[in-house]
């Protein structure tokens, strides 16, 4: 479950797909990864969708915010991906398992990458 200004809601149904997620968080966010994060907007789902096969990993809420959710992750070999967030300009989060799998989620998805 997740705090809100609501109260408590549902996260994962399932210890074991919150760990799946803390794993894959967590190598996301990695110090020293290839990171980078962007603003998608809607006319880029469809680039998204063709080039990354998502994880079979059930939506949950957003821990910080329900406004970010639902949470969505998608890879491609060396590639992977975090959708937060439904509406146009959701935000993407990227990990490349390289600085060349980074450039090339950043040339699959051009937008105005932070990093």
């Amino acid at each position: 479950m997740v705090e809100s200004h609501q109260g408590w809601i549902p996260f994962l149904d399932r210890m074991s797909l919150a760990w799946v997620e803390l794993v894959l968080s967590e190598s996301l966010f990695a110090v020293g990864s290839m990171y980078d994060a962007c603003e998608l907007p809607d006319a880029l789902v469809p680039s998204l969708m063709a080039r990354y096969a998502r994880i079979d990993l059930p939506e949950h809420p957003m821990w910080a915010s329900e406004e970010d959710s639902p949470v969505r992750w998608y890879a491609a070999p060396g590639r992977l991906l975090r959708r937060d967030g439904v509406q146009d300009h959701c935000w993407i989060h990227a990990r490349g398992h390289t600085a060349a799998s980074l450039e090339m989620i950043r040339a699959d998805l051009p937008s105005s990458w932070v990093g």
